[in-house]
């Protein structure tokens, strides 16, 4: 006599994965990333990602060879560390020194920094016209995607005209219109790479 097997009703056990090993494995993996994205970076992402990382003093090592070479980047941030005392002692002229250079070079960020120390008499004269000036150019060179920086610039520069005379706002906006004149290419600076 033949024997029938009845099938057998399979127990499925359903487990979720240990949410902490899979934290684990993903923390591992986006480290060994951005180990071998900084291993092929060159010197301005490396020095990028040393500031963001906290290790100023290697930030600046990185990136004040390019500043001196003209990366308008390299300036805008190392004129950041200068203004926020980071890594360096704060010096609000040298700040104003690597703005001026990369502000120079149409970088959006450094205008709008360098225009704020002009408000306050922060490492150069306080000079409202410059101010404004700078605000300007830097609201008209921010990209769409950073609209809430060129914001912010417009409404420093909201701020600096309500402490001028027409005749400075007159002024201010004659440099304006000279500056792109004198430069047309001006305004298509790009790329800042902020993170």
């Amino acid at each position: 006599m033949a024997v029938k097997l009845r099938p057998q009703k399979c127990l499925r056990v359903k487990s979720r994965p240990d949410l902490g090993v899979l934290k684990g494995m993903l923390t591992s993996l986006l480290v060994a990333m951005n180990l071998a994205a900084a291993s092929a970076a060159g010197p301005l992402e490396k020095g990028q990602a040393a500031y963001y990382g906290g290790d100023y003093a290697v930030a600046i090592e990185l990136m004040q060879p390019l500043a001196e070479q003209g990366d308008t980047h390299a300036q805008f941030l190392i004129g950041y560390m200068h203004e926020k005392g980071q890594g360096v002692s704060q010096d609000y002229a040298e700040a104003a020194k690597w703005y001026a250079l990369a502000g120079e070079g149409g970088h959006p960020f450094a205008q709008n920094n360098l225009g704020v120390l002009y408000k306050h008499g922060r490492g150069v004269s306080k000079d409202y016209v410059q101010a404004y000036k700078l605000f300007d150019l830097a609201a008209s060179g921010y990209l769409a995607a950073e609209d809430g920086h060129r914001e912010q610039a417009v409404l420093n520069q909201e701020s600096v005209a309500s402490q001028m005379t027409p005749e400075q706002i007159s002024e201010a906006k004659k440099l304006v219109e000279e500056k792109l004149s004198s430069d047309p290419d001006f305004l298509q600076y790009r790329a800042p790479r902020i993170r």
